[in-house]
């Protein structure tokens, strides 16, 4: 039996997600797997994804010592988990997280982990260098609804609709926001001589919120821009999600994106809290709307192919070889 332990998380989280969808590939192609979260009857919400579940509290969680647990970093520390049997796989899906759950342990192989799972080119690199433990890169994927059919590419069908991307608590997200409110505001006012968006008064903002995955989905591949202003991510799925719609991406690095992220050609790419550049990039974007159709058709074309790289066949093609070897 192959264990997936994950949090009992219930918002919108594509890495939590990508977890279930292993546990479904694994089944999909004959292995035995499982979710395993912590509390009884604990479900996500968000995402429609049925596979079978157990629970750490309750008394049929009972690994054997051939079977394979794999622990999120968030969760490499649990000692319910690294006193039970079994084979243990650490799942690196962010490096920022990794320190605060070795505890007094200097390497993952201190805690009886014999493996690790990364996403990303950076991500095993660092695993490799700093925590001693051999890495298989299994890559994330983008939900297949996310990628465009060929008529969907003309820009024609491009609603002027800038989209953020929710940060709760993020300064410079709030700016971002407060900023195109304001400017939206004061062109649509009767005082034309504070205009922003020159003729172009009919462009809208909408914030990613209490929208399901298909719902964001279907709102990208409508819309022309997507901010983003994650600056601790290993892959920031929101990015290769809007590029594989076609939405134009301004974002950060983000330091893990940095993996796949080419300013100028796949996205308009800033260093972490450059937010004025940022706003005044996707200004004179929208001021220059009608100039640079072509520019834009070309990065959008660039961008999917970018995101190509992150489909679920690649994600289920590195799963099974890892598993039928290891």
């Amino acid at each position: 039996m192959i264990y997936y332990f994950i949090p009992d998380y219930d918002k919108p989280s594509w890495g939590i997600g990508m977890l279930y969808h292993h546990v479904n590939i694994l089944n999909n192609n004959g292995f035995n797997a499982k979710v395993l979260h912590e509390k009884a009857s604990f479900k996500l919400s968000w995402l429609q994804l049925d596979v079978p579940i157990e629970y750490l509290n309750q008394n049929a969680f009972a690994p054997l010592d051939d079977d394979i647990l794999i622990i999120p970093e968030i969760l490499a520390g649990d000692k319910r988990i690294l006193n039970s049997p079994g084979r243990k796989i650490v799942f690196v899906q962010n490096c920022f997280a990794i320190l605060a759950n070795l505890e007094k342990a200097y390497t993952y192989r201190e805690l009886g982990y014999e493996h690790g799972f990364t996403y990303l080119p950076h991500l095993h690199t660092i695993l490799k260098r700093h925590f001693d433990i051999e890495v298989t890169d299994i890559p994330p994927f983008v939900a297949p609804y996310y990628y465009l059919n060929p008529d969907e590419m003309q820009l024609s069908n491009r609603k002027k609709r800038i989209i953020l991307f929710p940060k709760p608590g993020s300064y410079d997200h709030s700016i971002i926001r407060k900023m195109l409110q304001r400017k939206l505001q004061e062109y649509r006012s009767d005082n034309l001589s504070h205009k922003v968006f020159k003729g172009n008064a009919d462009w809208e903002l909408i914030e990613l919120e209490n929208k399901s995955h298909e719902e964001v989905a279907k709102l990208m591949k409508e819309s022309t821009f997507f901010v983003s202003v994650n600056t601790r991510e290993a892959f920031n799925s929101s990015v290769p999600e809007a590029m594989a719609t076609g939405c134009i991406a301004l974002c950060y690095e983000a330091y893990g994106p940095k993996d796949f992220l080419e300013n100028g050609r796949n996205a308009f790419v800033f260093p972490n809290n450059y937010v004025f550049p940022l706003i005044d990039k996707l200004f004179a974007l929208i001021d220059d709307y009608d100039n640079i159709q072509e520019e834009l058709a070309v990065m959008r074309a660039n961008a999917c192919q970018t995101a190509c790289a992150y489909t679920v066949d690649n994600t289920e093609g590195a799963l099974i070889r890892f598993f039928n070897n290891f």
